[in-house]
Order: structure tokens, then C-alpha cells, then sequence
């Protein structure tokens, strides 16, 4: 079972400060898994990551074969990789959001279910 974690406080009670928090965090400090030993966060992000990845596939659905992908044999499975890179990096760069958000949520639930 995972430690509770402690929040610094209560919530983000409104858009406008979670933007201004995100906006106060400095590019060194993005949460990355390795930055970060908080195993929450860990999952939040990956939880991120996967989400952009979704999202991303959905975007690229409509593009023609060719350019950056190839057309020869084995282009789906690196336009898959690229992608997933792609979502990797976003999610890693701490700029995007959802971890936060969802990182505050499993914090709040964690709290209310002990």
C-alpha cells in the first residue's frame, strides 16, 4: 500500500490558480519520473502520457502515407513509436496539465478514503 501524502494545501480551488502554479514552475522542474519520488505523481504522469498518446493517434488517423513515415513495410509501427515519443515528451515536459490535475484528485481521494 502506497504512503499518504501529504498536501501542501487544501485543493486548487479555481482554473486561475492552477494556471498559476503551473506557470510559477520553473522548466527544471517538471515532473519527471526520475525527477520525482512521489509515486503518485509517477502514475499520474504515465497516466498522461498515455492520454496524449490516444489523442495523438486519433490526430494522425486522417494523414496520408508518406513523408516522415515512409510507405515501405514497417511504417505503421514506427509512426506508432514516433508517436508514442511524442507523447512521452509532452508528458514529460510538465506543460501540458493533466497530471497535476490528476495528481491532485488521487491525492484528495487518498485523504478522504482513510
Amino acid at each position: 500500500m502506497l504512503e499518504q501524502a501529504q498536501l501542501p494545501s487544501p485543493a486548487l480551488t479555481t482554473s486561475t490558480q492552477m494556471m498559476a502554479s503551473a506557470n510559477a514552475r520553473k522548466p527544471e522542474t517538471a515532473h519527471t519520473p526520475t525527477a520525482s519520488a512521489d509515486p503518485l505523481m509517477k502514475k499520474a504522469v504515465e497516466f498522461e502520457a498515455v492520454f496524449l498518446n490516444e489523442m495523438l493517434q486519433n490526430m494522425f488517423t486522417g494523414l496520408d502515407n508518406g513523408g516522415t513515415f515512409g510507405t515501405e513495410e514497417g511504417s505503421d509501427a514506427w509512426k506508432s513509436m514516433l508517436i508514442n515519443e511524442y507523447a512521452n515528451t509532452l508528458s514529460q515536459s510538465g506543460n501540458i496539465g493533466i497530471a497535476e490535475s490528476v495528481h491532485s484528485q488521487l491525492l484528495q481521494i487518498q485523504e478522504t478514503s482513510t
